[in-house]
């Protein structure tokens, strides 16, 4: 059972696809996604009209980050007075 189990002891690196890590961490990986979405919103018609166009580039804009997302904070709920219905 414990060879079924990776570990890089080297580096001490998470796996980002994990579901875990998806809930906990924000990855920003610092590309203009911009572009790629348009042409991915175009890519239907194109083929229906037999044109191609290749994939835009998704150019770097800022280094990438890994962000901690906050927990939801719960709101206090006040409890009703004697004299208030």
């Amino acid at each position: 059972m414990t060879e079924d189990i990776v570990t890089n002891d080297e580096h001490n690196m998470a796996d980002l696809t994990d579901e875990l890590i998806k809930v906990t961490v924000t990855v920003d990986d610092g590309c203009d996604w911009a572009a790629w979405i348009i042409w991915r919103m175009r890519m239907r018609s194109g083929i229906r009209s037999g044109e191609y166009e290749p994939e835009p580039e998704r150019p770097q804009i800022v280094p990438p980050t890994i962000t901690s997302k906050k927990k939801p904070t719960k709101k206090r709920r006040h409890a009703k007075e004697d004299g208030d219905e």
